[in-house]
């Protein structure tokens, strides 16, 4: 063999080698574009059917239970379907498929399939949290009335601490099922500091201990506060003796 033909030889060596390449390359970029169109979807179903596997766990006396309704039973069954479809297609095209329309029909079938389920998730966590939250919670014009009174006070500190550490874990999404237990015992502690609070004052106490916390009052009210009502509440409770009177400097 001539120069020149080995020359030629190797130029066409060197040209298949490229051409080689640089399909490769758009093979290698086909693939990244399907792996990138499923895989935030793959990502966020993975997560919620976690989820749902967690709220299983609710107590029996949940508003809505985690079961698949047959809407979202029948939508599951759509998105194998087009997934199964697409896999065909891929174990055929293998990077070509990006073309084929199996793969917009499955990607479009597990993304509705995934805003199915985390609506359900969702709803079955929020009416569950609200459930508790009803029977645990004190409006705040009546916690207030609890702060500051000696006897009663120290209710009203736990439960504004079990309070925020409620509403913390109830914006969470559990992550376990021990996460749904403490919630629950969270509940049940509030509903116990709160049928401990005193929340049947007489209109006089009110006033007299609402004076004493205002700001800047010092702890201090009026002579004219202490009412006959006021003073009888105090004598009942035994807290006469946590009250001095004093003359009003000039």
């Amino acid at each position: 063999m001539s120069m020149l033909e080995q020359q030629i030889q190797s130029l066409r060596s060197e040209q298949l080698l490229s051409q080689s390449a640089g399909q490769s390359r758009e093979s290698i970029e086909d693939c990244k574009h399907i792996y990138e169109r499923f895989q935030n979807i793959a990502s966020s179903l993975k997560d919620m059917v976690a989820n749902a596997a967690v709220l299983k766990a609710l107590p029996a006396d949940a508003p809505e239970s985690m079961q698949l309704s047959a809407e979202l039973q029948e939508q599951c069954g759509k998105a194998t379907v087009s997934l199964k479809a697409f896999n065909d297609v891929w174990s055929q095209k293998k990077s070509a498929a990006r073309q084929d329309d199996a793969l917009d029909n499955a990607q479009v079938a597990l993304g509705k399939l995934t805003t199915e389920l985390e609506e359900k998730v969702m709803s079955c966590w929020k009416t569950w949290v609200a459930q508790l939250d009803s029977l645990c919670r004190v409006e705040q014009v009546m916690l207030d009335t609890q702060r500051g009174i000696p006897g009663v006070e120290r209710f009203y500190t736990e439960y504004v601490a079990l309070r925020k550490q409620f509403l913390a874990q109830a914006k969470q999404m559990p992550e376990t099922v021990w996460s749904i237990q403490e919630l629950k015992k969270l509940a049940e502690r509030m509903q116990q500091v709160r049928d401990q609070m005193d929340f049947d004052l007489p209109a006089d106490v009110g006033l007299f201990f609402n004076q004493l916390n205002q700001l800047g009052s010092l702890g201090r009210a009026p002579l004219s506060m202490m009412t006959l009502e006021a003073f009888q509440w105090l004598q009942e409770h035994d807290l006469l003796g946590q009250f001095t009177v004093s003359r009003k400097a000039f």
